[in-house]
């Protein structure tokens, strides 16, 4: 009896033992799968903050370019419309430096065709005179063509110069300020600064007025010139004073924002090309009677050219 109760106590408790293993080592799998758990979690949380970072990021930058590239567009689409125009007035200067060719031609080939040189000397010299007409429709021709080959490089540049500052301004560059005060108004509040307009000073910007390292106040664009500006003082240090020759520069406020929108500079149109003088008008032709304007028989008969002598005058 006490034996087989041994037995089973023993059976008991290598049962319970083996139990207790499987349970503790089971529990430490959950825990390990629990910590694995929550780090794949934290990072999934991180991931997502990430993307949504970089969403937002990209969403600006798209804004910010779209933006550019419209302005961009928009310029080159204007560029584009006068490039047309003046390949427009180019065609119909070279269709008339064409008809003035064809009229010279004509006149050279009548000039060869001319028989009798003694009874057509006169006739000659009228057709010298419009092939120098010709010549100088031509010569005059040729130099709006050139003025105006001249005038399309200058938008090809000016198309450029836009493509580059748009660049300019996607890729967050801006031009510093750097002027000088060149004269002080103390009593009226406002001082003149040796930059303009000409050197790309925008007139919405704010201005920082320096002495060596030290910042002493600050300065507001009221007008904006060619090469100067006149700013109004707007805050000084204490004890401090602005002078003439201060260092000027750009503030921080007017940095380059990629949220904002680039502003755009106008162009002014070139002035239209000049157009070709008239024609002189043809000398008006003799009577009938007298085809070859070598005029009656009143009129004394012209001398007989050397034989050395040019009859044309060419």
């Amino acid at each position: 009896m006490w034996k087989s109760l041994i037995t089973i106590s023993i059976v008991f408790g290598i049962l319970a033992g083996w139990l207790r293993y499987e349970t503790t080592t089971d529990l430490k799998n959950e825990r390990a799968a629990l910590i694995d758990s929550n780090n794949n979690l934290d990072l999934a949380k991180q991931y997502q903050t990430d993307v949504q970072n970089k969403n937002k990021e990209h969403v600006e930058i798209t804004t910010t370019t779209s933006d550019a590239a419209d302005t961009q567009e928009t310029e080159e689409a204007s560029k584009v419309k006068e490039k047309g125009e003046k390949v427009s007035n180019k065609a119909g200067l070279e269709a008339a430096k064409a008809d003035v060719e064809a009229k010279l031609t004509k006149l050279e080939r009548e000039l060869a065709e001319i028989g009798e040189i003694e009874d057509l000397v006169e006739k000659s010299q009228n057709l010298q005179a419009e092939m120098a007409s010709a010549q100088q429709e031509i010569a005059i021709t040729k130099e709006n063509y050139k003025n105006m080959i001249a005038k399309r490089e200058n938008t090809d540049k000016q198309i450029t110069a836009l493509r580059d500052k748009v660049s300019r301004q996607r890729a967050g560059q801006m031009i510093e300020v750097n002027a000088k005060i060149a004269q002080t108004f103390d009593n009226w509040g406002f001082v003149v600064i040796d930059k303009g307009g000409n050197q790309g000073i925008n007139a919405r910007v704010k201005l920082d007025v320096k002495r060596g390292d030290k910042l002493i106040g600050k300065i507001n664009i009221t007008n904006l010139e060619p090469n100067v500006c006149v700013c109004d003082v707007l805050s000084l240090s204490e004890g401090e004073k602005l002078a003439v020759g201060d260092s000027v520069i750009l503030s921080a406020e007017s940095k380059w924002d990629p949220s904002k929108k680039p502003v755009v500079e106008t162009i002014s149109t070139p002035a239209a090309p000049t157009a070709a003088p008239e024609k002189p008008a043809a000398p008006a032709e003799k009577a009938d009677d007298d085809p070859f304007g070598l005029g009656g028989d009143d009129t004394p008969a012209p001398e007989k050219p050397a034989e050395t002598e040019d009859p044309f005058g060419l």
